[in-house]
């Protein structure tokens, strides 16, 4: 026992010597005897008062209510006595209380009663089972019967007592009953808070203050009542004991996540005390026939202890399997941490408990679903658990850890700064960086963390569990072992995001959708060679909409395919027309993306957009990008594919990815298209020795060169001095819709014609 503690205990000590002192010592002068253990009491009350003020004013949390009425219950109690002080020093006579003490206490009883009621309803429990209700019902039965045969039966036997009595009694002991109820409901409140186990010692303080009227009115009804005895001593004991409910409590608003067996009542507690309550019962009903036992009595106590004895073989199984389903649907297995039910259920229950602030981390583990499909699942599985390992000895003993899903952690702490959030995250980023051994591999484990605030952010777990994913997401655009601390702007992006990918799926059904054209010019004789297809999106609401931002979503969607193929029939469509009505057959190059290039039935899909469209392979140019390179067996076969067909094949933005040159020369390609940004640093100043050497690669390769985002005649003389063939960009013309391409072909037609 700390020096904290003891404290009480001493007080506790202290009182039973001196109210052995006070009736040793004061036994021959009546109205000093009562003086000095009234006084006892009156101290023991300011204190106790005194305690629960305290803690009032630093409480955070609503229930200040519920401490401010036990205040006012102790604070009337002393009072009450303090009154009945004041008349013993006036007169200096030993008197009994009078009235308005009575009165005092009374209200005493009616406070007490308010923050009960008060303290139950705002915990709003919801009990899995009628277990509960029925060990309430015992509680009361037998606490009524005794109440009636003892207290109230006898006073309608005896002429004597006045009415005023009578009604005293009853009344108090209907008090006491409810408050009895009141206290047997809390200490089941308490089985769901294990933390607070300072409530405990209200309860036991109210049930001494029903004790100690239940010998106040047993002693009153026999007429052997004595002030300052056994029962003010039990009265001056319960004050203690509420006191130091106020004295051991901690802020339910400070509290940390209830562990998950604090959500099922312990074995001895759930059936103990309701037989207890039946077997006192029992005892007293055979002592009301003075003992007189009989075979049939005898019977009743042998079932009686059977019934015991099964029922507690029955709880004790029945609370194992509780547990252990308890720990089966609240624990992962692999982990031994509590899972995603778990948090949902504890976090709620600390949110619904206090208005404490949480700081939620969602920590994501990247690639362990990749490690499981080459490795096995048991690698992966060790991979999970050495991470949990690993963050288990690294967060602080007030931090709550659980598996979220198969490669996600959710970290719940106490609300903390930016600076402690970066101390934090940057502990959780060190530890992971250590590789992950198996027997033939050293795997890097690689990290990624969104963040968020409760309440300032999320105002509640469904928004916590929206907000940290979202920040997850954009923390992994900034590469390995970032993290994002959710805010409006990224709820704003990703609202546009979603909003656009609900648009994105009927913008061709609505015709949001249009293909552009930007011209290809020969740099040699200055002739239109082909145009670039170019997918536009306008929105009705957003306005035009960039590819850059429309073409990742239409990826991560998988509408790609869709769009993609869309364009595809349309930029051939258009080419055909344009032969149809009489301009010379001119190459149509299409972009296509990565996601288009892995579908199995991409190549039967393009060689049905030719035949609808009756477009010549040979006018038809396939743009991809050097990242679909990269897997060579697979995109050899593709491309192989595609040159059966006819179809001409260029790999676009060439110089902005990698390329192993050995895997460059095996492809059967057409054309390196060379990147604007390159285009943007050529000058006379600069004639950028990177172009030239690209140009020189591919002339070397005996391929065609097309270099895109030439804006002024300089960079084109110089792309032209050396050895590129085709460019494009907004020197010639940007990038227009298919009827004003039709008047560009027109009039580029005819100025050829005047200027021969």
């Amino acid at each position: 026992m700390n020096s904290v503690t003891k404290w009480p205990f001493l007080i506790l000590i202290g009182i039973s010597v001196m109210f052995w002192y006070g009736n040793m010592v004061y036994e021959g002068s009546e109205w000093i005897r009562l003086t000095f253990l009234n006084t006892i009491q009156l101290i023991i009350g300011i204190v106790s008062t005194f305690w629960i003020l305290r803690l009032l004013r630093s409480l955070s949390t609503s229930l200040k209510l519920f401490w401010l009425f036990l205040s006012m219950g102790t604070g009337l109690s002393f009072i009450g006595t303090l009154v009945w002080i004041i008349n013993l020093t006036i007169t200096k006579q030993a008197f009994e209380a009078p009235p308005l003490s009575y009165f005092l206490w009374a209200l005493c009883y009616i406070c007490y009663f308010i923050a009960l009621l008060y303290r139950l309803r705002r915990a709003s429990i919801q009990f899995a089972n009628m277990t509960y209700f029925f060990n309430t019902m015992i509680y009361m039965i037998a606490a009524i019967s005794i109440s009636y045969y003892y207290l109230l039966y006898p006073l309608y036997r005896i002429e004597e007592h006045s009415l005023g009595k009578i009604t005293y009694t009853v009344i108090f002991q209907i008090a006491d009953l409810g408050i009895l109820f009141f206290i047997i409901t809390l200490f089941y409140l308490i089985q769901f808070n294990k933390k607070n186990k300072s409530l405990n010692y209200l309860i036991i303080g109210l049930f001494l203050q029903i004790l100690g009227d239940m010998l106040f009115a047993q002693m009153m009804i026999s007429e052997n009542y004595q002030s300052g005895k056994v029962v003010d001593f039990v009265w001056t004991i319960a004050l203690l004991f509420i006191g130091c409910s106020a004295y051991f409590y901690k802020d339910e608003s400070k509290l940390t996540i209830e562990p998950r067996t604090a959500f099922f009542p312990t074995l001895k507690k759930e059936f103990l005390f309701p037989y207890l309550s039946i077997l006192v019962l029992s005892i007293l009903m055979m002592e009301s026939y003075d003992w007189s036992l009989n075979a049939l009595s005898f019977g009743w106590i042998m079932i009686f202890l059977l019934i015991i004895v099964r029922q507690g073989i029955t709880t004790s199984k029945n609370n194992r399997l509780v547990l252990k389903l308890n720990e089966i649907a609240y624990t992962d297995m692999l982990t031994k941490l509590g899972n995603r039910a778990a948090f949902f259920k504890e976090t709620q229950y600390a949110m619904d408990m206090s208005q404490q602030d949480f700081t939620f981390i969602l920590l994501q583990v990247e690639r362990v679903k990749m490690f499981n499909d080459v490795f096995g699942h048991q690698t992966g599985e060790k991979l999970i658990k050495e991470v949990s390992n690993r963050l288990k000895h690294t967060i602080d003993m007030n931090v709550k850890l659980y598996r979220f899903s198969e490669d996600e952690f959710m970290i719940v702490t106490p609300h903390k700064s930016i600076a402690d959030i970066l101390l934090l995250n940057e502990s959780i980023f060190n530890v992971l960086q250590p590789t992950f051994k198996t027997s033939d591999f050293e795997l890097n484990i690689i990290g990624h963390i969104g963040i968020t605030h409760y309440p300032k952010q999320s105002i509640s777990l469904e928004k916590v569990q929206q907000h940290t994913a979202e920040a997850l997401y954009q923390a992994k655009q900034y590469g390995n072992y970032s993290f994002v601390i959710y805010n409006n702007e990224i709820e704003s992006n990703l609202l546009r995001k979603l909003e656009m990918e609900s648009h994105l799926k009927n913008a061709i059904n609505n015709n949001q959708l249009s293909v552009y054209y930007q011209p290809k010019i020969d740099l040699t004789s200055g002739c239109l060679v082909g145009m670039e297809a170019l997918l536009r999106w306008e929105h009705p609401k957003f306005g035009w909409i960039s590819p850059a931002e429309f073409i990742p979503l239409a990826e991560e969607t998988g509408l790609i395919n869709e769009i993609g193929e869309w364009v595809l029939y349309t930029a051939a469509q258009h080419n055909k027309q344009l032969q149809r009505i009489g301009f010379k057959p001119l190459l149509v190059s299409v972009n296509v993306s990565a996601l288009q290039f892995q579908n199995p039935h991409f190549c039967s899909m393009v060689g049905e957009v030719l035949a609808k469209t009756k477009l010549d392979p040979e006018w038809l140019e396939l743009e991809i990008t050097e990242s679909i390179v990269q897997n060579i067996k697979e995109s050899f076969n593709i491309m192989q594919q595609i040159k059966s067909m006819g179809i001409k094949i260029s790999i676009d933005d060439f110089g902005t990815g990698y390329s192993s040159l050995n895997v460059l020369e095996q492809l059967p390609i057409d054309t390196l298209k060379i990147d604007k940004s390159f285009i943007d640093r050529v000058s006379y100043n600069n004639p950028s020795p990177m172009v030239k050497t690209i140009i020189e690669l591919a002339l070397n390769l005996e391929l065609n060169v097309v270099a895109e985002g030439i804006e002024t005649v300089e960079q084109k003389e110089i792309l032209y001095r050396n050895g590129c063939m085709i460019g494009q960009g907004y020197l010639f013309s940007r990038p227009v819709d298919y009827y004003t391409f039709v008047d560009f072909l027109t009039s580029y037609a005819q100025s050829n014609v005047t200027s021969s």
